[in-house]
């Protein structure tokens, strides 16, 4: 029984890593395109407006370091690993919802639309990784 346990909790870990790798490329990306849309400045503004909305229910985002040069997700990457994969999956994803959501504010859909191809299969991956059977 405490092999099986010791197999569970490595397969959790590994998927919590897979996740949040894959929620951190998708961040990078996002910050890549949009950046050069929009600036740094502007950008960073609305993460930081973002995680403040969603940092009650997601504790883990507001490790998140956001200035003008980009974002650090090394404290963060540290917290998640004692979450689940599901929960950091709820936290990204409805930081990834409220950005886009910003962005259609801004810019009436034409930052989404050149974000949807490259972040759309990212967050399909990261479901699919956390909803396996």
């Amino acid at each position: 029984m405490g092999i099986r346990e010791t197999k569970e909790v490595r397969k959790g870990k590994f998927s919590s890593d897979l996740v949040m790798e894959l929620y951190a490329d998708l961040l990078s990306d996002l910050w890549e395109i949009v950046s050069a849309l929009i600036g740094e400045p502007t950008l960073a503004q609305l993460f930081l407006l973002s995680i403040r909305k969603l940092g009650d229910k997601y504790p883990f985002l507001t490790l998140l370091g956001v200035s003008e040069e980009g974002l650090d997700l090394g404290n963060a990457k540290e917290a998640c690993r004692t979450l689940s994969p599901q929960e950091i999956h709820r936290g990204f994803h409805s930081l990834v919802n409220h950005l886009f959501h910003l962005f259609s504010i801004l810019a009436e859909g034409v930052i989404s639309r050149e974000l949807f191809p490259k972040v759309f299969p990212k967050i399909r991956e990261a479901e699919r990784i956390v909803f396996q059977k």
